[in-house]
């Protein structure tokens, strides 16, 4: 088994920037980092033995978020910086690196803002576009095809305070939006596997999960008290999701009635973040355990092996590739 992780912060300034603000208490600020944060994509291998990952490859690029493979297309992945400051443009855009190591696409929008997720439908790619607090699907083209704001179904008022409306005419990469300035922050969002007429994406500031019909827009909220919640994905037993500052895994049955709780951090740590947790072949669970810099495998009786990221690289996201995808040879 093969898969990829990514890294959107490699950059030691960025984390003094962040362990900055949680020591002055002001992760909700407006306080933006105007530098370089690095960022890479990292190709791991799993032997089959329990813990056996080996890392076999890398490539460098600029604040990585989301990504999907799709056998005989590529590697979808978000990447780009976001705009720092009103007025000076970000480069948040959706590129797809072939099976045969070249970035043949790259899709550009002003609707991209702070975008986290992306998932590849029947006629285009769905991301999250944070900034804006929107689910777009656009073609190849960057053409949207689809889209559901949050601003317009109920979630209007931002985490800050204040109302929020989006003026869809401007070009967002020009804008800045710190956390403050948006109403969910949605980082995830997927077709529902077992009704592709809906669409399942997490509101992050409600620790929530809402179901959304595609055709009405029809909107229902199906999970509720989670904390800091990211990336929900199938499972064989229904859904996976990452309660991030819990420290927790959670899998929900396909009426999303919570079945499991994986603690997936040791309890006593002080600062508690999981990021991304996916079902392997094996019967295991990998987990991203960001705060402490590792990628666990976590067996069903509870047996765990860890591989270590090493500081500064956290995590975002872990995506399955193919056994015969490679990552280009950049030297």
């Amino acid at each position: 088994m093969k898969f990829v992780v990514s890294y959107p912060q490699t950059n030691w300034d960025y984390v003094k920037f962040r362990l900055s603000r949680i020591i002055r208490g002001e992760d909700r600020s407006n306080d933006v980092f105007k530098g370089s944060m690095g960022g890479k994509i990292q190709l791991l291998e799993h032997d089959g033995s329990f813990g056996g990952i080996r890392s076999i490859g890398e490539i460098y690029c600029d604040k990585p978020f989301g990504s999907q493979f799709v056998e005989g297309e590529g590697l979808y992945f978000l990447t780009g910086l976001p705009c720092p400051e009103d007025g000076t443009p970000g480069n948040e855009h959706i590129v797809r690196l072939n099976e045969q190591g070249q970035i043949d696409l790259e899709i550009r929008s002003p609707l991209f803002s702070q975008l986290r997720s992306i998932r590849r439908t029947e006629n285009g790619l769905l991301v999250t576009s944070s900034g804006v607090d929107a689910i777009l699907e656009v073609d190849f083209q960057g053409n949207i095809l689809w889209s559901w704001w949050a601003t317009e179904h109920g979630y209007d008022h931002a985490h800050g305070g204040g109302m929020r409306v989006i003026d869809k005419t401007i070009d967002h990469r020009l804008k800045c939006y710190p956390g403050r300035l948006q109403t969910t922050h949605m980082n995830s969002a997927i077709i529902d596997p077992y009704d592709p007429a809906k669409i399942i994406t997490v509101l992050f500031y409600q620790g929530a999960l809402a179901r959304i019909d595609r055709e009405t827009l029809k909107t229902e909220v199906v999970a509720e008290g989670l904390s800091g919640p990211h990336h929900i994905r199938p499972h064989s037993k229904g859904y996976i999701i990452s309660n991030s500052r819990k420290g927790q895994v959670i899998l929900f049955d396909r009426n999303f009635k919570s079945r499991k709780t994986i603690q997936a951090t040791n309890q006593y740590f002080p600062i508690k973040w999981v990021q991304d947790a996916i079902e392997t072949p094996f019967g295991t669970h990998l987990i991203a355990d960001c705060n402490t810099f590792r990628l666990r495998e976590r067996s069903a009786d509870g047996e765990e092996k860890t591989f270590k990221t090493h500081l500064p690289n956290r995590i975002f996201q872990i995506e399955p590739v193919s056994d015969s995808f490679a990552l280009p040879n950049l030297v």
